[in-house]
């Protein structure tokens, strides 16, 4: 294994530890000796990485700084799959410092691409995530048909994704109760009164044969 590639496994382990500066320091290290190995690639992705951690500890400038960073590197050698996932993971930073317009935008690309190389999985996790994000602002109807989107793309559902299929379960009766009603209403009289009428004649009628055996 290359001194880059160790250090790249040793940063992993940090972020995943949430030892979030310590693995900053450790995949500046990991970009140095990926530069004495003239890998641009895993430099790339090092500098992603490291804009991660800064994500983490909501140092959000640093982190679209370097990702962004990355993201140039990936474009320029044409590396679609790791240009879409720069791409999902610089959303998320927007999307989580409030700038859901800009969010919005990079997870549309994102998911474009993951559909154009044919990623099924991580183009539904992309919609999923674009849906979390609207959710959280409160555009729940959008969030609604995006999870319903997402969903039908992944796999095996993670416990936020599941939740999610929830809301489509509640928004689906929402919707069979609205549909209910239209057909209801479809009339130029309310239901009520159509019963009435018809409750009305059924009597008359009642009342015509009475007349008629007595008579």
């Amino acid at each position: 294994m290359s001194e880059g590639k160790r250090l790249q496994t040793k940063g992993i382990r940090q972020f995943q530890q949430h030892e979030f500066e310590k693995a900053i320091l450790t995949f500046e290290e990991a970009v140095t000796a990926f530069k004495e190995e003239s890998d641009e690639i895993a430099i790339a992705e090092m500098q992603v990485n490291i804009g991660l951690c800064h994500r983490s500890l909501e140092n959000y400038e640093p982190a679209v700084k370097m990702m962004e960073t990355g993201l140039a590197t990936f474009r320029e050698k044409a590396d679609r799959h790791r240009e879409a996932q720069a791409l999902g993971n610089l959303a998320l930073a927007y999307a989580k410092n409030d700038n859901i317009e800009q969010a919005n935008t990079l997870y549309r690309e994102a998911a474009a691409i993951f559909r154009e190389v044919g990623d099924d999985e991580n183009y539904g996790e992309t919609i999923l995530a674009l849906g979390e994000a609207l959710f959280k602002a409160g555009d729940f109807m959008q969030a609604v048909a995006l999870f319903e989107i997402g969903l039908d793309h992944v796999l095996k559902p993670n416990q936020r994704q599941r939740m999610a299929k929830q809301l489509l379960v509640v928004k689906n009766r929402l919707l069979g109760q609205k549909k209910a009603q239209e057909v209801g209403d479809g009339n130029d009289e309310p239901v009520t009164d159509r019963r009435r009428r018809r409750l009305l004649r059924r009597r008359d009628k009642e009342e015509e044969n009475q007349d008629q055996s007595s008579g």
